[in-house]
């Protein structure tokens, strides 16, 4: 019969355990500076309407613009916020829970101390 004293799960110092979390861990999965999904239909959406519609000047003219304009401007909202399409998404998703607009007869927001009062 073993002890009290003999947990082999606790450790025999008082020492707090610390782990590290890598950066990799916490960084947004990007192509090309920019969200890896909007990025990769980007690059669909240019491949389609070169080779759907037909090699031609006006095809080429408008899939470069797409291809550099669309892809600058993914790798601009990327660097405000990385999460941006999930955010949207989200948005969309509750917006009938969550209206844009208030309402006059909706209630008080309830606001809870920060710090609770022990008096």
């Amino acid at each position: 019969m073993a002890g009290a004293d003999d947990h082999p799960e606790q450790p025999a110092t008082s020492e707090v355990r610390t782990l590290p979390i890598h950066a990799s861990l916490m960084r947004p999965i990007l192509l090309a500076g920019a969200d890896r999904e909007l990025t990769l239909v980007n690059a669909v959406v240019c491949f389609a309407l070169l080779f759907g519609i037909g090699l031609s000047t006006w095809t080429g003219a408008v899939v470069a613009l797409l291809a550099t304009a669309g892809q600058w401007g993914l790798g601009r909202v990327t660097r405000y916020d990385p999460d941006f399409r999930r955010v949207y998404a989200r948005q969309i998703q509750l917006q009938a829970y969550y209206p844009a607009a208030t309402s006059v007869h909706a209630s008080r927001a309830v606001v809870h101390a920060s710090i609770p009062y022990a008096g």
